[in-house]
């Protein structure tokens, strides 16, 4: 890759969508399974600690964790539905976002190399 391009941290930005898309869609799965705890993808606080710190951002792993912030039902399941739906939308949409810089910038290097729009 050129130096000085996003793609690295463009495609470790899609990998976390991606992650966060499956636990949202298993979440949803298990919204009628009894004790199931909603799980979560923790990430961008690590992300915008390495990046202001000046270190590796790349490097950042994400994380799944049971946030448990939704109220729990009777049967020990925690899942708010609505949220989870609402969550992977704005989940696409930045899964979008970044897939549109990532081929942004690629048609930027290659009309650079190749000295024609």
């Amino acid at each position: 890759m050129f130096p000085g391009t996003h793609q690295p941290t463009l495609a470790r930005l899609m990998d976390v969508a991606s992650l966060r898309a499956q636990v949202h869609a298993a979440n949803l799965a298990n919204q009628n399974t009894p004790g199931y705890r909603a799980k979560a993808v923790a990430f961008e606080e690590a992300f915008h600690a390495a990046l202001a710190a000046g270190g590796d951002a790349e490097a950042v792993e994400a994380e799944i964790i049971e946030p448990r912030v939704n109220a729990v039902s009777v049967d020990g399941n925690d899942v708010a539905p609505d949220y989870e739906v609402l969550a992977a939308a704005e989940n696409a949409i930045r899964y979008n976002t970044y897939v549109a810089l990532s081929r942004g910038e690629a048609k930027l290097i290659a009309t650079a190399i190749s000295g024609s729009p």
